[in-house]
């Protein structure tokens, strides 16, 4: 609700103005009123109102002059100047003292209130902006992430016409008219810490990179969740910076104690269609996390050539001790993609070398061991691992029929890919437990002024930005937009059902400020808390 204060010294105006407006079911308070400039000045310095309402010819001290005296010391204060002079002067110096609206006389309640309405709705849009959440700026935001995660699956599955992805990258702001493209991969991580738990480490570090990779002209960044972010290089330039861009990457996490990287890059291409081939060269370098040490950068031209280090040469002793591969496949098989199963297992057959891949004994102790390892982690999931078996066949009956690392490799591929479906099935269902338990916190916590997408997804215990997309992938609305509805829903049961005034409904809902609540339920709602309190009288 703004304050607004009348100075004006003819008695029947002042009255008609004051009486003839219903103040209060503008959502605006009439603080005071004077007839002449030097009585108005301390009671205008005293009850600070947003809004004045002043005459120019008056006696003793006219509306100019007040209007100077004010200004400086009130110079957000926005006035509206009254004149029956239709003089150029007059209002040239209003607009030199920073005069709002310049009206002439005669002027009806009604022709005034208009102008009146003009100017508290740019005073609440301006206090919108500041001292409390723009949740329509947040709600902004978290729709635009999800887009642009929308527009990486598109792009990299090729999966529409290149002008419709022309189209939303324009909307995103996203340059994909530039001659060249490449896909990095970034996964960061923090020791001792669950990939998909709430971290203020990793959340800290997303802002700081996408604030990073904003400043990186071509660079776009797409925030993969647990599987970490993706960043596509559009650039005209040769050399795209490539080198000075990754250095700032690594700068940057170099910044987080006890933190860890490993980035792929993928080759250059020259057509948006071909993105999806970058796409798939960096993930082949990125799978070589589970193979290599960790805080290291991996070129898709390197992915083909022996990285890590070689398992020891055929000794069944040291083979049997060997836990080099079954680490790294546990690793994988809690954090790797259906995207990455061929070329992780390309890397671990690469890793243990040609010499031992050649040797049967070997191959058919390493493809049990591996099988071994994927039947423990599906039965810590619950599955049902004769259902595997029967789709992909029997270990026993495949390593009798093996012949070669080929047939080994197609059976450790269909097997793993399989598995880690049920991995992200079985993740689904406890996400689905997790957005339930979100729900009830919101739906008991959405009054609270600190609420947040933050506060939520710490409780559920999962990192913010994958929150947001089950969260909207399961609701088909962002978690802004599901707080807002739920304030509104209840700011609108309370105007039906209460006497409370629209000052006091506003800090029921969660609004420290009136003026932002006013303004949020009329952006939503598209009428004011009155206009629509008036509907149930009527």
């Amino acid at each position: 609700m703004v304050k607004l204060f009348l100075v004006e010294d003819e008695i029947v105006m002042r009255d008609g103005i004051k009486k003839h407006i219903d103040w209060q079911g503008e959502d605006i308070e009439f603080v005071g009123e004077a007839s002449d400039g030097e009585l108005a000045y301390p009671m205008i310095l005293d009850l600070k109102p947003d809004i004045l309402v002043t005459d120019i010819k008056m006696p003793f001290m006219d509306g100019l002059e007040l209007t100077e005296l004010v200004k400086k010391e009130l110079p957000d204060l926005s006035i509206i100047i009254l004149s029956g002079y239709d003089e150029f002067a007059y209002a040239q110096k209003a607009v030199s003292l920073g005069v709002t609206e310049y009206l002439l006389k005669p002027i009806t309640p009604a022709k005034l209130l208009e102008s009146i309405k003009k100017v508290q709705e740019r005073i609440e849009t301006e206090r919108a902006g500041g001292g409390e959440v723009d949740w329509s700026k947040e709600a902004e935001e978290e729709r635009r992430q999800l887009q642009k995660l929308r527009l990486f699956s598109t792009i990299v599955m090729n999966a529409q016409p290149t002008s419709e992805i022309l189209e939303v990258a324009r909307e995103l702001e996203i340059n994909l008219t530039a001659r060249h493209f490449r896909m990095v991969l970034l996964y960061f991580g923090v020791k001792g810490e669950a990939g998909d738990a709430f971290s203020e480490t990793r959340n800290n570090f997303r802002k700081a990179l996408m604030e990073l990779l904003d400043s990186l002209e071509g660079w776009y960044t797409f925030d993969r969740g647990i599987e970490g972010f993706a960043i596509l290089i559009s650039s005209g330039d040769e050399n795209e910076c490539l080198s000075e861009g990754l250095k700032a990457v690594i700068n940057l996490v170099s910044r987080y104690p006890q933190a860890e990287y490993f980035i792929g890059v993928g080759t250059r291409v020259d057509r948006i269609s071909e993105i999806r081939a970058t796409y798939y060269e960096a993930n082949k370098a990125f799978s070589r996390r589970f193979l290599m040490e960790q805080n290291r950068v991996v070129y898709a031209e390197e992915a083909g050539e022996e990285t890590g280090k070689p398992l020891e040469k055929i000794d069944i002793n040291a083979v049997m001790t060997n836990e080099n591969v079954r680490k790294v496949l546990e690793n994988f098989l809690r954090t790797g993609t259906l995207d990455e199963v061929e070329p992780f297992l390309e890397g671990v057959f690469h890793s243990i070398g040609e010499q031992n891949v050649r040797s049967m004994i070997f191959l058919k102790y390493l493809t049990m061991d591996m099988y071994f390892a994927m039947a423990r982690f599906v039965n810590e999931l619950g599955g049902e691992l004769s259902a595997l078996d029967e789709l992909c066949g029997g270990i026993d009956a495949v390593v009798a029929e093996m012949a070669g690392a080929e047939e080994a490799g197609e059976y450790l591929k269909r097997y793993l890919a399989e598995v880690i479906r049920l991995r992200d099935n079985s993740s689904a269902k406890r996400y689905g437990r997790i957005l339930r338990k979100a729900l009830e916190y919101i739906d008991e916590n959405f009054q609270r002024e600190d609420i947040s997408l933050n506060t939520v997804s710490s409780v559920a215990n999962i990192s913010p930005n994958h929150f947001s997309t089950v969260f909207s992938q399961e609701m088909g609305v962002t978690f802004i937009e599901y707080l807002i509805k739920k304030r509104m829903d209840k700011a609108r049961e309370l105007l039906m059902t209460t006497d409370l005034r629209s000052s006091e409904i506003a800090y029921q809902v969660g609004y420290k400020d009136p003026h932002y609540f006013s303004y949020t339920f009329k952006k939503t709602q598209g009428m004011t808390t009155k206009e629509y309190r008036a509907r149930g009288k009527t």
